[in-house]
């Protein structure tokens, strides 16, 4: 049933739909949440993307690879103090291959989330990893239907297709 309510105007009464009114309002909300987690998680991501760069860049100046772990071990410890989670020294050298694998942040295929990227960095093929980027996009798969194709060798079955 429709819920209508009626509006006097002008010495006129209007019959005004509510419903329809409602829903669209809620769907223009719902998409700007979506559009919005979007670009905090593109956000988060080209942060990540960042550390990689500052802490590769760092180990590869430093002629003992003893002080690239200090220096992962040191900031790691600070940025979990004031961030929280998210920033230990797994997650800073996981950032370090993100940005060794992707070294252009404008070649960052920005559709996939940062879980999808987690285990994408997982591939060490280039060509694979690349498969796996294409087919994540094109096939809309979460990061765990990414996991499962890349833990049950989807590359190479489709491979093997072709």
């Amino acid at each position: 049933m429709k819920e209508t309510t009626l509006i006097k105007k002008n010495n006129d009464y209007e019959l005004i739909d509510i419903e329809s009114i409602y829903k669209d309002i809620k769907e223009k909300i719902i998409t700007a949440r979506t559009k919005m987690l979007k670009h905090i998680d593109t956000t988060m991501i080209e942060v990540y993307w960042y550390v990689g760069k500052v802490t590769y860049e760092l180990s590869e100046n430093s002629t003992k690879a003893s002080y690239g772990k200090k220096i992962v071990d040191a900031l790691s410890a600070r940025l979990t103090n004031e961030f929280g989670s998210g920033f230990s020294p797994v997650s800073l050298r996981r950032m370090r291959k993100f940005y060794q694998l992707y070294p252009i942040w404008s070649a960052v295929p920005i559709e996939l989330s940062w879980s999808h990227f987690q285990e994408l960095i997982k591939v060490d093929r280039k060509e694979e990893r690349e498969f796996y980027e294409r087919e994540a996009i094109k096939s809309n798969w979460g990061y765990r239907e990414l996991s499962r194709q890349i833990n049950t060798s989807g590359y190479r079955t489709n491979a093997d297709v072709c």
